[in-house]
């Protein structure tokens, strides 16, 4: 019995030191959740309104009202919407491109409109027209998400739009002035994989262009450094620190099969290190109720 206790602290120490490395290390032990074409490109909404939801309600309302009082025209289709809301960002915010100050990063969509609309001296980047837009279009009744496209040493950030009409995905980027792409071979609009996988010349997209919209020529030569070598891309679910980085959600991305983010990799990998973790986590729990039970298990009487 002695010997068997023994062995089981002696167990129970490497384990809790194995898990010790792995919580050290645990952006090497995450969960990835990837994704391929069709279950990307599906007409389910629903769990990327998890983004929008993360915010208070009352701002979505007033979003509405700032997009119903700036951009929006009686009646207007979804992509007249979508065109409207990316060119009122985009001509007032151009001249603001830079790095963001930090209290920009905890802001929600709205308070960073308000931010940048009331200094010119506030910054903005991708990211931060991304997270406009697409609070505005789910302001509108507009299905729309965030990709982040991960070259080493650099990244961009993207949205695309749904389109109930044509059951259709479709990219905008703020950024770079480019309203929705056009194919016109094709005769539909790109979504960004299309976009990166396309050999397509016949490529359009609307600009803002001394405070109109035209449809110009797109140009693709501003994604070459993203699209060159397929990198990965990350489809966000959500994007408030406040609400990815709650305890609760810490816990359970460490523990559960989760994430907060899709992962589009042109050679996906496993996620047996997780599983890993799961193992030495339960057998860590396996190790400690059977050391209690030892230390607390009164030794028989003999008569």
């Amino acid at each position: 019995m002695k010997l068997l206790r023994n062995n089981t602290i002696l167990l129970f120490f490497f384990i809790t030191i194995v898990n010790l490395f792995i919580f050290l290390y645990r952006d090497h032990f995450l969960y990835h959740e990837y994704c391929d074409y069709a279950s990307l490109y599906a007409s389910d909404t629903a769990k990327w309104r998890a983004f929008v939801d993360d915010f208070p309600k009352q701002e979505l309302v007033e979003a509405k009202k700032i997009v119903d009082s700036s951009v929006r025209r009686g009646g207007i289709s979804s992509t007249a919407k979508i065109v409207a809301i990316g060119k009122f960002l985009y001509s007032r915010f151009y001249r603001q491109t830079g790095v963001p100050s930090a209290r920009i990063a905890q802001a929600s969509p709205l308070q960073q409109y308000k931010l940048f609309s009331s200094s010119d001296s506030e910054k903005l980047w991708c990211g931060n027209f991304a997270s406009m837009f697409a609070y505005f279009c789910w302001a509108e009744g507009i299905p729309c998400r965030i990709l982040e496209i991960m070259n080493p040493g650099d990244h961009h950030v993207v949205n695309e739009c749904y389109l109930p009409d044509s059951n259709n995905w479709v990219m905008t980027d703020v950024t770079t002035n480019h309203f929705l792409i056009w194919d016109a071979d094709r005769n539909r609009y790109e979504n960004l994989l299309h976009l990166r996988d396309s050999s397509a010349t016949s490529l359009f997209s609307w600009q803002d262009v001394d405070d109109s919209v035209v449809r110009r020529p797109f140009q693709r030569a501003v994604y070459a450094p993203y699209f060159g070598n397929k990198n990965p891309i990350n489809c966000y679910y959500r994007i408030n620190n406040l609400a990815v980085y709650k305890p609760a959600e810490k816990i359970r991305r460490y523990f559960l099969p989760v994430a907060w983010y899709q992962e589009v990799d042109n050679s996906p990998g496993r996620n047996l290190p997780f599983y890993i973790k799961q193992f030495f986590t339960l057998l860590w729990l396996i190790c400690l109720v059977a050391l209690i039970r030892q230390i607390f298990r009164r030794p028989k009487s003999f008569n």
